[in-house]
């Protein structure tokens, strides 16, 4: 799969969730040369000829005069090993030219730079959300099964929150005028006016919503205390969950993901729940560094 390292100058990593995509150009020692930011690549929501058409645009963006021979690349996609899609994106970037290439799905680049190779649980809070537990060597998979079916802890889950709750505001129900507020704000119009919109818009759309839970509960709102309280009571369990399959107590537990922005905020709750004693590290280093490594790991892998 990968040239000798020798003609490899430069790593390219590529980190597509259900939000954005990046990519990263670096050179072997990971100094950023070239850096682009693009829209959701997650091919089971897009289908696979939109996420390579969002490929394409960034691989020729950052790649701009470099020569793809010299570069070996990882890309780690949301929905990337799902069906036939680690096939056809392997087949994607190899005909690209690159000097070297791998891909798998995002989780690939979190648990990379999460835990190295190291045993632990790594949780990714993005648009999604889903835990991996390492132990041994062996990952073993908690949640994460899509919006429609896991029901907390993610941005999907804080915007549906967020925009539930301001319906209810608005009809009459209860609901908090703060979070109201905030999101016909954003809207620019009545939330009874933008249903369409949010529905056409989708996950990533609606977990654009999240923030403005934290902005209320910021401004003292208690129903938007309630809704950081049941998230991060999901997150606990899946936690707990993957701790778990450990023998030891202080195994190393790291959070990554849009969330971990919220960490002032959330990271109280998670210790209320899970109880004393454990340690949880939030990542603030972007998922596509995982996917350098895992790209430079490619290369030390096939010197001889």
């Amino acid at each position: 799969m990968a040239e000798k390292s020798g003609a490899i100058k430069y790593l390219l990593g590529i980190d597509g969730g259900g939000t954005k995509t990046e990519f990263l150009l670096t050179d072997l020692e990971f100094n950023e040369i070239n850096r682009v930011v693009l829209g959701a690549s997650n091919p089971v929501n897009l289908g696979i000829e939109n996420t390579f058409k969002v490929l394409e645009k960034g691989v020729s963006c950052v790649c701009n005069g470099v020569d793809k021979k010299a570069i070996a690349v990882f890309a780690g996609l949301a929905g990337g090993i799902s069906a036939d899609n680690q096939t056809a994106l392997s087949d994607f970037l190899i005909s690209c030219g690159f000097g070297a290439c791998g891909n798998g799905g995002d989780t690939d680049n979190v648990i990379k730079l999460a835990l190295a190779d190291d045993d632990g649980v790594a949780v990714i809070m993005g648009t999604g959300i889903i835990a991996f537990s390492v132990c041994q060597g062996v990952r073993h998979r908690i949640g994460g099964w899509g919006y429609m079916i896991d029901k907390g802890a993610s941005g999907f889950s804080y915007g549906s929150d967020a925009l539930e709750n301001a319906l209810r505001c608005a009809d009459g129900r209860g609901g908090s005028e703060a979070i109201l507020k905030l999101v016909e704000k954003k809207l620019g119009a009545p939330v009874t006016e933008r249903i369409s919109e949010i529905y056409r818009g989708g996950a990533a759309f609606v977990a654009s919503f999240a923030p403005l839970v934290f902005e209320a509960y910021n401004m003292g709102d208690l129903q938007a205390k309630e809704i950081i309280e049941r998230n991060a009571r999901y997150a606990a369990e899946m936690i707990a969950a993957g701790l778990k399959l450990h023998n030891a107590k202080n195994v190393k537990t790291v959070i990554c993901g849009g969330l971990c922005g919220q960490r002032e905020v959330i990271e109280p709750f998670l210790k209320r729940y899970l109880g004393d004693g454990y340690e949880i590290e939030f990542l603030q280093k972007p998922p596509v560094y995982g996917a350098l490594a895992i790209a430079k790991s490619m290369l030390e892998s096939t010197e001889v």
